[in-house]
């Protein structure tokens, strides 16, 4: 429960705000903040802001406020900036309350410019903290909310004060000399575990995410697995056509021959395109590509499964309700604002990062940017491009779901993916693509070096226009 204007009232009683000087602010969260002052009789001390939430409210901060409550805000830096560079070393030299509401006013006087500050203590959307020069027009402000007509320029409506004094707002039953003191201790430990269940349930939705990610990337590598498990089929076809290709013809569609593991006749459908013999090689291509799909499908899995694994294991130990209450707060916060650096990192992918239509293209411009690139930022269903026997860049087309990758898209990836390779004097080159799920590194290979499965092949000739496009939108972004 907020406190109430008669209970704010009281709260201001106690303070020593009037000849106070600000020395510093301190922003812990989207709702709180702490305003450290100093007073030449009360010596140094601590008002406590929080508004916004089911405990709105302000007092004297006599203890060190609970580890639930510390730590810096990535977001609001904006708020805390300009209390730092315009509000720091102000004098109160005026406080009041506007009538019988939750709003408080200090006028502040900054070395000869005179400041307003409005604190308005709702618990819904009304609630603001409010910066005015001395005509009241708004220079800052906690929350920016033009449709209350609150922002930066305005100018800020107070609005009649309320006379009407209604009853049912009385001050709580007294239980320490100091209402700061009550309110402090009452307020604190109930924040805190509101802090404590919110932080629980956001670790709580960050984890059965990750854990849907990792179920979805594991069931999608077991189908791969089990699609390419019967690899060894097409090498033995291959041995068939082999040991009976003086029966083949060109342009055959289809051909019986008597299988000599099984005694029984077997059709074999062939390209009636290809020569007769070419059948035997591309039977044998499809067993090395399926070969090579199930042995990455099979390190994938393992994989999968292991992060899976690691995964229930590490939030189990984070949520473990047998974890003391600060520690488990700390470590929370830890992995939270671990998430954000993640998401923060995404934005400085090494490499370019060029657009094309809707999908994003990261390009590696060498053998340590497409490591990276491939270790941190690349996923399965993501496309990876690269130059045919030359060596290059990598390419990769950012998967969209339920998005067919355009010829137009391939054409730009494939352009990029030339002209940083050493097939760029030839201005021309042929190109192979695959998802990145059908890659799997070389054992003992140079740093990035891949092997595709399942790969499609390009040939593009160098596009000027089309390069100029692409790299002149980079350089503008």
């Amino acid at each position: 429960m907020s406190l109430n204007w008669r209970e704010i009232a009281l709260i201001l009683e106690e303070l020593p705000l009037v000849g106070s000087s600000l020395q510093q602010t301190i922003q812990h969260d989207f709702h709180s903040l702490s305003w450290n002052f100093y007073h030449q009789q009360a010596g140094r001390w601590t008002l406590y802001t929080e508004l916004g939430t089911p405990f709105s409210r302000l007092h004297l901060a006599s203890e060190a406020l609970s580890i639930a409550q510390q730590g810096k805000t990535a977001k609001l830096q904006r708020f805390i900036q300009f209390l730092r560079a315009n509000v720091e070393g102000s004098k109160v030299i005026e406080v009041s309350q506007h009538g019988c509401d939750r709003l408080v006013f200090l006028k502040l006087d900054n070395h000869g410019t005179i400041l307003h500050l409005y604190l308005r203590f709702y618990s819904g959307p009304g609630a603001n903290i409010i910066i005015t020069d001395e005509q009241d027009i708004i220079l800052e402000l906690l929350y920016r909310r033009p449709g209350r007509g609150e922002q930066n320029g305005l100018p800020f409506l107070l609005g009649e004060p309320k006379t009407d004094v209604d009853d049912s707002f009385t001050v709580r039953p007294r239980t320490d000399s100091s209402f700061n003191r009550q309110i402090e201790q009452e307020y604190g430990s109930q924040s805190n575990e509101l802090t404590f269940q919110e932080l629980q349930h956001k670790v709580q939705a960050k984890r059965d995410r990750e854990l849907k990610t990792l179920r979805t990337t594991l069931a999608s590598q077991m189908h791969t697995l089990k699609a390419s498990e019967g690899y060894e089929r097409h090498k033995q076809t291959a041995d068939l056509l082999s040991a009976y290709q003086h029966l083949l013809q060109d342009n055959q569609s289809s051909i019986e021959l008597e299988d000599w593991e099984t005694g029984y006749t077997r059709v074999i459908e062939l390209e009636p395109k290809l020569k007769g013999r070419e059948n035997i090689l591309l039977y044998y291509d499809k067993y090395q590509k399926a070969k090579g799909a199930y042995e990455n499908a099979l390190t994938e899995v393992e994989k999968a499964k292991e992060q899976l694994d690691e995964c229930e294991a590490h939030y189990a130990r984070l949520l473990d309700p047998s974890m003391e209450q600060q520690a488990a707060v700390r470590a929370m916060k830890r992995e939270l604002a671990g998430s954000l650096t993640k998401q923060q990192d995404a934005h400085q992918t090494p490499g370019l990062t060029i657009q094309s239509g809707q999908f994003t293209l990261l390009v590696g411009r060498n053998a340590k940017e497409n490591d990276e690139l491939l270790r941190r930022y690349a996923r399965g269903n993501d496309y990876w491009m690269h130059t045919r026997d030359v060596p290059g860049g990598y390419v990769f087309i950012k998967y969209l779901k339920n998005k067919t990758v355009p010829l137009e898209v391939l054409l730009d990836a494939a352009n990029l993916a030339i002209v940083f390779s050493k097939a760029k004097k030839e201005g021309k080159a042929d190109l192979y693509y695959t998802q990145v799920k059908h890659l799997r590194r070389a054992k003992g290979g140079k740093t990035g070096l891949v092997l595709p499965t399942q790969e499609k092949n390009l040939s593009v000739t160098l596009d000027e226009t089309r390069l100029a496009r692409l790299l002149l939108e980079d350089d503008n972004a």
